[in-house]
């Protein structure tokens, strides 16, 4: 797997200041990715004043937290509107389950599933993994196979961040191990780093997500 310099990618980020995706931003920018950060922390912000199309050319990645749609109007408006201008420009969206208790949980996911075929990676924690299985009534251990399969989302990371154990299901397969990644921050920067040029190989999978 020949790697794209991190300078070569471009990744642009929406939600709260106080976010996940905020963090993994940051982290991007320290590993000298090109990153862009849209932060709707208002509650009358106005995403039509956003240049969304321009922003997201030419960008490889679309990053946002669920909780984006299960917050205020405001914020669950501009993450849809990124994700149909990402997809215009050809840019692939990223959510992080990030289940924050202050969301509308029902709500939130309602709106992802809705928008599922647009979306080509999904991340979580265990515990995030979790909160889907109670919301969609099935056991944790098959949230993997079925966002795959159900949702044809290309690629979904799971990871315990006691064990540091991560679990990646993709197009071939299932990929899984011990990670070198610290948290799930520094998994999924480097994911979205690795993967455009990893040709979502099992190698190219397993290398990306430093197993």
């Amino acid at each position: 797997m020949a790697d794209l310099d991190n300078s070569k990618i471009k990744i642009v980020g929406l939600g709260r200041d106080e976010s996940t995706t905020k963090m993994v931003i940051d982290n991007l920018e320290l590993m000298g990715v090109e990153s862009v950060w849209l932060c709707v922390d208002s509650e009358d912000f106005d995403h039509a004043k956003i240049d969304l199309r321009s922003t997201l050319s030419a960008s490889h990645w679309l990053l946002l937290d669920v909780s984006s749609f299960g917050m205020s109007e405001s914020l669950r408006s501009a993450a849809g509107a990124a994700m149909v201008f990402a997809e215009l420009e050809g840019a692939k969206t990223a959510i992080i389950i990030d289940h924050q208790c202050l969301m509308n949980s029902e709500q939130a996911w309602g709106l992802v599933v809705e928008r599922i075929r647009q979306i080509g990676f999904i991340s979580m924690t265990s515990e995030g993994r979790k909160w889907i299985a109670d919301i969609e009534e099935v056991d944790p251990k098959d949230i993997g196979e079925m966002l795959r399969t159900r949702g044809l989302v290309s690629v979904v990371a799971t990871l315990n961040e006691s064990t540091s154990v991560a679990e990646i299901h993709h197009n071939l397969g299932v990929v899984g191990g011990v990670t070198r990644y610290a948290g799930l921050t520094e998994l999924v920067s480097n994911l979205l780093v690795k993967l455009p040029s990893s040709s979502y190989s099992e190698d190219g999978i397993r290398l990306s997500a430093g197993l």
